[in-house]
């Protein structure tokens, strides 16, 4: 049997297609190899740039107020919920009214990372072209 110590990647084509028993699938082997080795390059581009992404979303902030200003959210564009800013005024109202507005800009505040976080995000994967994906 002959071994090969050291091949330049062009010559090997030729070794794969001539030498079928070895490598069945001959060319075709090679292509497919090849392709793989593609694909996984692609992915690791696209691990490190939503790597990236997820740490400038992190540094993101968005506020959201309710009430006229007497309830404030601030959250990162990752989703993380930061701080929580009430008008002391404001909790003299009803505590139910009071109850509501902090919910409704909590789901307010939530919404908006979501939403730009995905928005974001879709930028980045819709530059890789993953053949079987979505």
């Amino acid at each position: 049997m002959e071994r090969i110590e050291y091949v330049e990647a062009a010559k090997l084509t030729d070794i794969f297609a001539k030498t079928p028993r070895y490598f069945p699938g001959g060319n075709q082997a090679w292509r497919l190899m090849a392709g793989v080795g593609k694909l996984l390059k692609q992915a690791q581009k696209m691990q490190r740039s939503i790597e990236t992404l997820q740490t400038q979303l992190e540094a993101r902030e968005i506020k959201v107020a309710a009430g006229g200003g007497a309830v404030e959210v601030k959250v990162s564009a990752a989703g993380k919920f930061m701080a929580l800013t009430l008008d002391p005024e404001f909790l003299k109202e009803d505590a139910r009214l009071v109850s509501d507005t902090i919910l409704s800009a909590v789901q307010d505040a939530s919404r908006q990372a979501k939403e730009l976080n995905d928005s974001e995000m879709q930028k980045v994967t819709s530059v890789f072209q993953m053949p079987g994906m979505f």
